[in-house]
């Protein structure tokens, strides 16, 4: 792959990563790249068939559709969606379950690569520094306490219209953070050379301000650090 400026940031499930990923790359120029919408897309992919009744059929589905991401426009088998149409409760209920499988996510973890090659990104997700971007120039691990994650996901679903109540949206991210750092093939973990993050009483545009100093002041042998303000 070419050397290109890479910035990966990982964390736990409504941590915020994605709206810090989308501000970052808009403030320092670079292309934003959510990991998270092609699980989706792969799970759309599965509902979408009707012969999806175990794992194996998945892995056939998802070696057998095609996926891209380009200008925050996902594409299925070159028919573009919306993230909005991504986020359903449908997809939301069987997303964790297809991450999971190693084949779809090596397949998966191929196509980001080959989408970051050669560009400057902002890759979200949750194993973007430790599996997906290894070489990334820098490493951002954001993090904020369940409550403080279960509140911001329960506003955000109810301001697109979705009826759900708090408590679902917690035990939801529970069972989520459950699933992201004990499955088998490349579990949620806070890479060694990661930034950590606590965005729990922090605005997005204070956090965009820490990681830009970051960005000044880093050198490329960057050793483990956990930042806490």
């Amino acid at each position: 792959m070419k050397n290109s400026s890479w910035i990966a940031i990982d964390g736990d499930s409504g941590s915020g990563k994605t709206t810090i990923g989308k501000l970052l790359a808009r403030k320092i120029g670079f292309e934003f790249i959510d990991s998270g919408l092609l699980y989706r897309a792969a799970t759309y992919a599965i509902i979408a068939h009707k012969e999806n009744k175990d794992r194996k059929s998945w892995v056939d589905i998802i070696k057998n559709s095609s996926f891209d991401i380009r200008q925050n426009t996902v594409f299925i088998d070159k028919k573009g969606f919306s993230q909005d149409e991504l986020h359903t409760k449908e997809i939301d209920d069987l997303v964790s379950s297809v991450s999971t499988v190693k084949d779809i996510r090596a397949i998966i973890t191929k196509i980001l690569r080959n989408i970051a090659d050669g560009k400057n990104v902002v890759m979200a997700g949750r194993d973007i520094g430790s599996v997906v971007l290894k070489e990334a120039f820098l490493k951002i691990y954001i993090t904020a306490t369940l409550r403080v994650r279960a509140e911001r996901r329960y506003k955000e679903l109810i301001n697109k219209g979705n009826i759900i109540t708090f408590d679902e949206v917690l035990r939801n991210l529970k069972k989520r953070d459950t699933i992201d750092s004990s499955r088998s093939v490349s579990p949620l973990i806070i890479p060694e050379d990661a930034y950590v993050i606590d965005t729990s009483t922090l605005s997005p545009e204070r956090v965009i301000e820490k990681i830009i100093q970051f960005i000044k002041g880093r050198e490329y042998d960057l050793r483990s650090t956990t930042c806490t303000f």
